[in-house]
């Protein structure tokens, strides 16, 4: 999907606003594409290198769960759940710690989704936080403003 300018600084202002209202340092917005979810806007120290080259694959994976399900999901020991795919932690050399992912609803269907992730370097141990359910909120209302911003594209 081809974002403009405009359109693409308003998601990122968007990701950034909520990554810094819940604590957050990464964001992407990923939309589905045939057999995979494609990041096409992000905010965070990792984004410019994953974002609109990666794919994941639609058959794995929570962000893939979530897109199938349109529920909204909040896991802050992400390694211990068995749906976690570390593909893009083994290709970023990270680790998800704790992770949101919310649909993003645009035109009556399910368009994508948008992710808020705490990682850590890969192998080392380190404090990381928390989500709790007013991320979660904050998350839900970023994915009604981005699903609205997408509404108003032809």
């Amino acid at each position: 999907m081809y974002l403009d300018d405009a359109t693409r600084a308003l998601i990122e202002e968007i990701l950034r606003r909520s990554c810094t209202q819940i604590s957050c340092p990464n964001s992407a917005l990923w939309i589905a594409e045939a057999d995979h979810l494609l990041p096409i806007v992000g905010y965070g120290p990792h984004a410019s290198n994953f974002i609109g080259e990666y794919r994941h694959p639609l058959s794995e994976g929570i962000i893939s769960m979530v897109h199938a399900s349109g529920q909204p999901f909040c896991e802050n020991n992400i390694s211990a759940n068995p749906q976690h795919s570390s593909r893009l932690d083994l290709q970023l050399s990270i680790q998800t710690e704790a992770m949101i992912a919310v649909p993003i609803i645009s035109r009556g269907t399910i368009f994508g989704v948008i992710t808020f992730v705490h990682t850590s370097v890969a192998n080392k141990t380190q404090q990381v936080l928390a989500f709790n359910h007013n991320d979660l909120a904050e998350t839900e209302f970023s994915s009604i403003l981005i699903g609205r911003i997408l509404d108003s594209m032809e």
